[in-house]
């Protein structure tokens, strides 16, 4: 029995110690002033020892705090609308990836919010193979993504497995993408592609879609579907958050 309360003692302690150190030592949570009709732009920083969010949603704050994607978060329309500016403190002695679990502490303290996760049969898409024809080169080994874009276009240097490349893609088309290739291993490639709202060049067309550019250069398509997806549901969240 002795044991037995020591350990949950020690667990007791050892959350308590973790969760001091999840906190921001100090944060502050204010409106963001207007900005000129038609522009609208946000920044979200993490700095040593400084975290600073400017004209960003409650959205954006959600998504970096429990690590969804945009489409997976439900709620109030103002989650969308409304946008503040967040400066906080970083204690010293907290690992960089505890920044999100000082954020969900900052969520439930300041704004109140409740939330539960559902799955629901939502848009996705399938990444397939044309023609059972990939244009890929099979790599050795795994050595991650990298990507650049300006305003007009992206550039894609890979070498990773179809698993990870789908999820690359959610974040770009701002839907799940489902990995139905049936392709094992990492497999290294480029791809380029035009922003949706990119200006023609001198030359024509910016480049083509990141549809189009899938098939041409890799030699994979996205095929539009539905499919059961995990999303992130706000009950409730204060609209004004509580004094810094």
């Amino acid at each position: 029995m002795l044991r037995v309360i020591l350990s949950a003692g020690f667990a007791l302690l050892t959350w308590s110690c973790l969760y001091g150190q999840a906190t921001f030592e100090v944060a502050s949570i204010k409106l963001s002033p207007p900005q000129a009709p038609g522009h609208t732009s946000s920044r979200m920083s993490v700095d040593t020892g400084r975290l600073n969010y400017t004209n960003v949603t409650l959205k954006d704050v959600v998504g970096q705090a429990y690590k969804v994607q945009a489409y997976q978060i439900a709620g109030p329309d103002w989650i969308e609308t409304e946008r503040f500016d967040i400066a906080a403190k970083i204690p010293a002695l907290a690992a960089r990836d505890q920044v999100p679990l000082m954020l969900q502490v900052l969520l439930a303290d300041r704004f109140n919010m409740v939330f539960h996760r559902e799955v629901k049969e939502l848009p996705v898409y399938a990444l397939n193979v044309v023609k059972n024809v990939p244009k890929l080169k099979t790599a050795e080994s795994e050595s991650g993504i990298t990507s650049n874009s300006n305003r007009t276009s992206w550039h894609v240097v890979a070498k990773i497995p179809m698993r990870r490349f789908a999820e690359f893609l959610s974040e770009r088309v701002n839907r799940p993408v489902l990995d139905q290739t049936g392709l094992n291993g990492s497999f290294e490639f480029t791809l380029d592609w035009a922003i949706d709202d990119a200006s023609a060049t001198n030359d024509g067309l910016a480049g083509p879609s990141i549809f189009t550019a899938l098939q041409e250069q890799l030699g994979l398509k996205l095929n539009s579907t539905k499919g059961p997806v995990e999303t992130f549901v706000i009950d409730h969240a204060d609209r004004a958050p509580s004094d810094n």
